[in-house]
């Protein structure tokens, strides 16, 4: 399978993907706003399709996908501005946090940071690079939390509108499909053989820092909390290997 084909197909899985997790749940819900899972799965599919637009010539000495990052975060920010479909609060885009977020988020931040510490001699995957850390300091949260926990979180809290309060934030059905998604987005891949894989430990490591992260937004109101937990514990990667090889 040349480089364009398995593009193509990692795309459409994870379209596919998210149109059936969206069948599903169309089958607990008598939303009138259930059409917004259409929109839920066009929107997923484009921030997946976005990763793989080649780069700009000046963008190629660098390693890491910055503007991939940078376009998802910017297709976020539009969809949220200038489509009906959600307001800024409802997608958490508001500097408004609710300060009791804060003492859930130190206690989080201390045991996601300590299980890379104890654990970062079994990651391999780890670049050594400054661009590394300062990719990691800050494309993941503020790309990926305006896509997860701003607008596909947004749109589920608006189709599921039945949730529970867990220690003072508001989760219901939607929270959970949106983290399973957030958990594929990671865990399908080609490997080098051009096989298609899933990653397990990815999934279940990225799917409880989703339950983390959304956790966050929905207790601050806001996804502030969420982007800066995403980039402490990423950029807590390199930091730990240089931390061990001291």
């Amino acid at each position: 399978m040349n480089e364009l084909l398995q593009t193509f197909a990692t795309v459409g899985i994870h379209l596919g993907i998210s149109i059936l997790l969206c069948m599903v749940a169309m089958l607990f819900t008598k939303s009138e706003k259930r059409y917004l899972l259409l929109v839920l799965s066009l929107f997923f599919f484009v921030t997946i399709s976005i990763l793989f637009i080649p780069n700009l010539p000046f963008l190629d000495k660098y390693n890491w996908n910055w503007q991939g990052k940078i376009l998802s975060f910017v297709v976020a920010l539009l969809f949220v501005l200038f489509l009906p479909f959600l307001n800024k609060e409802q997608a958490g885009l508001t500097f408004k946090i609710n300060k009791t977020v804060w003492l859930p988020f130190a206690f989080l931040i201390a045991i996601s940071v300590s299980w890379n510490f104890i654990h970062i001699n079994t990651i391999q995957e780890i670049d050594n690079s400054k661009e590394y850390l300062f990719f990691q300091l800050t494309m993941p949260g503020i790309s990926e939390e305006p896509i997860f926990r701003g607008v596909l979180l947004g749109l589920m809290n608006l189709i599921f509108i039945t949730k529970r309060k867990i220690l003072g934030a508001q989760l219901g059905i939607g929270a959970l499909i949106q983290v399973i998604l957030f958990g594929v987005g990671h865990a399908v891949y080609f490997d080098q053989q051009h096989h298609l894989q899933f990653y397990k430990e990815g999934f279940m490591l990225t799917f409880i820092l989703g339950v983390f992260m959304t956790y966050l937004k929905e207790k601050g109101e806001s996804i502030l909390p969420a982007i800066l937990f995403h980039n402490i514990f990423n950029a807590s990667l390199p930091l730990a290997r240089l931390f061990v090889s001291l």
